[in-house]
Formats: C-alpha cells, structure tokens, sequence
C-alpha cells in the first residue's frame, strides 16, 4: 500500500481577475502562504452556572495570504499590485492559486492589496524581491479546475 502523496510545490501558480472571469498570472511567483486558510470566529457562552468555559463558532474570517515575487517594474501584474495599493479599486479582484496537484485544485477568494514591503535587495547574489499581502474579504472556496 502506497503512503499518502505529498504535492510539490512546483507549477503553483497565483493569477487575478478584476471581473472574475478572466485572470491574468502573477509572474516570477516565488513562494504564496495561506491561499485558502482562515479561521472560525468564537463567541463566549459561559455563564455563572458553568463549571469551565464554554463557546461557540461564529463566522469565518479568511485572513491574508501571502507572497513572495522576484520583482520586475516591467512586468504589467508586478505594476498592477503596485496600482491596485496606491489606489484600491472599486470592485474587489478574484484570486486564484492553482496548486501543482492531480487532478487540478485551487484555491480562490476575493481579496485587496493591504500591503507591499517594496523592493528588497538583500546582496549582491540575491534578486530583487517583494512580499505582498492580500487581505480576503468574504468567502473563500477550493475548487476542482478541468
């Protein structure tokens, strides 16, 4: 019996569509965390009577996800995020991260640039890199790709 199978990471990959319908690819994508995570929310039920506290789930909060891209001022997505934090805009863009798995899954949501650390070029033997953190609104679903 074979063990469980475990993904690579290679050929994921994370695009965005203004309309959700069609989505454009991030370029020089170098690492993404958190595409599908959250958590529940809790509420306190605990009264006076209760030996230990008690609690109850609320609605889900699906949090930031992450990335790291090697940065390229030319590349038309690169300029889009730097846009899209300068000025947000009206309609909230749909991500996609396609996971590198058989078949085919990925994970999508609706989410803003909250931030971008900028260029860091950390030596002479790194890239110029940034990280961008997106900050979902609303539901997030995986879902199978054909």
């Amino acid at each position: 019996m074979a063990g469980p199978m475990a993904w690579p990471a290679l050929g994921t990959t994370l695009s965005y569509s203004p309309n959700g319908t069609t989505f454009s690819p991030i370029g020089q994508l170098v690492q993404v965390g958190n595409a599908g995570g959250g958590e529940v929310g809790e509420r306190d039920t605990t009264v006076l009577s209760s030996v230990a506290h008690t609690n109850a789930p609320t609605i889900p909060d699906n949090g930031e996800v992450t990335f790291t891209i090697n940065l390229d001022p030319t590349d038309p997505g690169h300029t889009q995020l730097i846009n899209w934090k300068n000025s947000p805009p009206a309609n909230i863009p749909v991500w996609q991260v396609k996971f590198a798995s058989s078949p085919n899954f990925a994970a999508e949501f609706s989410a803003w640039v909250k931030s971008i650390d900028g260029g860091t070029a950390d030596g002479v033997d790194d890239n110029l890199t940034a990280d961008i953190t997106l900050r979902v609104t609303g539901g997030s679903s995986i879902v199978s790709l054909p």
